[in-house]
């Protein structure tokens, strides 16, 4: 076998869709999104059998972290990526070349973002805050028997957010993308955290064209909460959402929530990907309550020799800490200005 660098095509996206664990971080689209959006440089290993063929595939991503370490991260602002091979051989080639690139390049860790663990290397232990499982909805055949198999509290829900005269926004384009980042960068800021730029949603949007949506819920003119749904490998997955906290009591979330699965039933999804949350804490509920199942994550870090690191939570970094104690009494414009160039050093 041998392993080397490519560009992600066709032919990666084709292998990725027909292989068990694929998730929405493995399509060859982010390669060029981070690049094109935060100049971050990708490395594509895929893995070939003597005859040519591929046999696995690992999308790395090089980041620099706030504090000047390089790390390669399999792949940042995502919750699942990590080796997908079709045998053992392939696997361990690939983990051997992403330690070998880690050397080449000066890197502090590998950190792979495995939904299963890798053969012969249990994922390092985690510390409590980082404890964290995917969460994902098997679909029914149509809307309506989706809409029979959600409880009743989040039916009501649904109903709520009508009720409060929230609606769908029936913007298009640009209209779409700014109701959602306004809702979204506010809710960055009151968290504490750095917004991504406007243009890696934009860049999003062109690389992956009519699988992407943008759902958002207005009152009036005034958007209130929005999300980012993506279709690819058999699953829709919403890879940002938010609300504004002043409106969580009318509900938009299971407004915006209920229109993506319905709109993932229309794509021919057989699974709506929720993304990953703590285990116990409130997004843990919200999605449990529209009956997602848990998925644990297997995430690894190692050092370029191959020897294990720990995961731990942004929480755990105290200079992370502080920034975000800071961040949430800036300026709203302030933070949509500071934010990006933060953010794209900033993996999670």
């Amino acid at each position: 076998m041998r392993v080397e660098v490519v560009e992600p095509d066709g032919a990666w996206d084709a292998f990725v869709a027909g292989c068990a664990g694929a998730h929405l971080a493995h399509a060859g689209a982010w390669a060029h999104v981070l690049r094109d959006a935060y100049g971050l440089r990708a490395f594509y290993l895929a893995c070939r059998a003597d005859d040519g063929t591929l046999a696995g595939v690992l999308p790395l991503v090089e980041l620099r972290a706030l504090k000047g370490r390089r790390e390669l991260v399999s792949v940042p602002f995502h919750d699942v990526a990590g080796v997908l091979a079709r045998e053992e051989a392939a696997e361990a080639a690939l983990v051997d070349e992403a330690l070998r690139l880690a050397r080449a390049r000066g890197c502090a860790a590998l950190e792979l973002r495995q939904q299963r663990p890798l053969t012969g290397r249990p994922p390092a232990g985690n510390d409590p805050e980082s404890a964290r499982v995917n969460l994902v909805l098997p679909l029914q055949a149509n809307p309506e028997a989706q809409w029979k198999a959600l409880g009743p509290k989040v039916r009501n829900q649904v109903r709520k957010a009508e009720k409060e005269r929230l609606a769908l926004a029936a913007w298009s384009g640009p209209e779409l993308l700014d109701g959602f980042y306004a809702c979204f960068a506010q809710n960055m800021r009151d968290l504490g955290s750095p917004v991504h730029a406007r243009g890696l949603f934009a860049e999003a949007a062109r690389r992956f064209g009519e699988r992407l949506r943008f759902v958002v819920a207005a009152d009036g003119a005034r958007p209130v909460g929005g999300l980012v749904a993506i279709d690819y490998a058999g699953a829709v997955t919403v890879t940002w959402a938010s609300t504004l906290r002043a409106e969580r009591a009318r509900c938009p979330n299971h407004l915006i929530y209920w229109e993506a699965i319905r709109w993932a039933i229309e794509r021919g999804a057989a699974r709506f990907d929720f993304g990953r949350s703590p285990v116990g804490g409130g997004t843990y509920h919200f999605k449990r309550g529209w009956g997602a199942q848990e998925e644990p994550l297997a995430w690894t870090r190692l050092a370029p020799s191959g020897a294990p690191l720990p995961v731990s939570a942004p929480s755990a970094d105290p200079v992370l800490a502080r920034l975000a104690a800071l961040w949430r009494r800036l300026p709203l414009a302030l933070t949509v200005r500071l934010g990006p160039p933060l953010r794209r050093h900033l993996a999670s």
